[in-house]
């Protein structure tokens, strides 16, 4: 892209990202149109909330993400229509963490990634996915161009790793991807990106739209991926996953579901803290007024989204779910671990539990710093929170070692 667009008064059009594309990459199929459908709004959204009070900096950082998603579809198309045996690949019974975000989805991701017979997609996957892995190992070169994409985008906010330190133990590119803000994105269909420079007219979009195309995507990328790796299990986690579980559940029907709760005030706190962080990526610090409204539209945007994945479980039925407790799965994880095993009519493998082990000595989640943050920093009560949350409450609160002082 050679346009200045730090200077430009607003967002690129869909238009001028997918031009700027096909320019990059002379190529210009990009796939089930409907797979776009969430650009649109994005764009619409950023223009409304975001671009004006962004810095020259942080909008040549948006627009440039923009269209690197755009280039990263336009390359897979091509290798789909290069290798027939991409589009053939089975994705077999999927286990799939689909708890909100600050749940312990990540941890329990993680653990039950170090299964020997299951696999997970890293983070520079996602960024630089082609050519496909059963081609040969990825140079380099091509690691460094990933790990480069996502420090250019953390350097605005470097209080992230605090947050996610798996990012400085494994590095940002290593780390295992979320099927949200990472394969999702490459659609324009993530919460991650509404917490990036989107707003209200996104939000709404990602609560009312379909989205069965997006995840129509999500099968094609896990094909990609999986081409070469066959006899292996896809391990994913994706606190997205609770705005479209219906969908979700009907793309991958053999797939588990594992729900895992916490305590709401101490989930939506950290939720609150973490994206007052990521709206640092306007390229200005995050004053206190905003992180208490962040904090306001977090509490509203989990509600939406515990309602429609409670909806959409009773529409599903209840044979593709297992629920976890946060609580739990810190206090005993291989246990936890053991206990959703049997719960998926899977093997727990000694060599699976002492790999856990290992992982769990090696990574002190506080080594890097300490994540401080609180409900009422970003005027938060407790006892609204929980009022609001009754349905959920109702039906999960005292089962899944959601804790009763802060519960009732």
């Amino acid at each position: 892209m050679t346009a200045d667009f730090g200077a430009m008064r607003e967002c690129p059009s869909p238009q001028a990202l997918f031009d700027a594309a096909v320019a990059r990459t002379g190529l210009s199929d990009f796939g089930d149109p409907g797979r776009n459908a969430g650009l649109a709004p994005y764009i619409t959204s950023i223009n409304e909330d975001s671009w004006a009070g962004m810095t020259p900096q942080a909008r040549e950082l948006t627009a440039d993400y923009l269209m690197h998603q755009l280039c990263v579809r336009l390359q897979m198309m091509e290798d789909r229509k290069r290798y027939a045996e991409i589009g053939e690949q089975k994705i077999v019974a999927p286990l799939i963490v689909v708890g909100p975000p600050r749940s312990g989805s990540t941890l329990l991701h993680n653990l039950i990634s170090l299964d020997p017979d299951n696999m997970a997609p890293e983070h520079w996957l996602c960024r630089e996915p082609s050519p496909p892995l059963a081609l040969g190992a990825p140079t380099p070169a091509r690691l460094q161009t990933a790990e480069a994409r996502m420090t250019k985008l953390f350097d605005l906010i470097p209080d992230i790793f605090v947050t996610h330190p798996y990012m400085i133990e494994e590095g940002t590119s290593a780390a295992l991807a979320e099927c949200g803000s990472d394969i999702l994105s490459l659609t324009f269909t993530s919460q991650q990106l509404w917490c990036f420079w989107g707003g209200e007219t996104y939000r709404r979009w990602l609560l009312d739209a379909d989205h069965t195309a997006a995840l129509g995507f999500h099968h094609d990328f896990l094909q990609h991926a999986q081409w070469g790796q066959s006899g292996k299990r896809w391990a994913l986690k994706g606190s997205d996953h609770m705005l479209w579980m219906q969908e979700l559940a009907l793309r991958y029907p053999d797939a588990k579901l594992i729900w895992i709760h916490r305590d709401l005030a101490q989930q939506l706190g950290s939720l609150a803290s973490v994206q007052s962080i990521l709206k640092g990526l306007n390229g200005h610090p995050v004053s206190s007024e905003a992180r208490r409204a962040q904090g306001r539209k977090a509490i509203e945007l989990q509600h939406a989204a515990v309602e429609k994945a409670m909806r959409a479980r009773e529409a599903v039925g209840e044979d593709q779910f297992i629920d976890v407790s946060y609580h739990d799965l810190m206090a005993d994880p291989v246990t936890t671990i053991g206990r959703v095993y049997d719960q998926c009519g899977l093997t727990f493998s000694d060599e699976h539990a002492v790999r856990i082990r290992g992982w769990l000595d090696g990574h002190n989640p506080t080594k890097h710093g300490v994540h401080r943050h609180s409900p009422e920093e970003f005027g938060m009560n407790s006892r609204e929170i929980n009022e609001q949350f009754a349905g959920y409450l109702d039906r999960f609160g005292f089962g899944f070692g959601i804790r009763p002082e802060l519960t009732v």
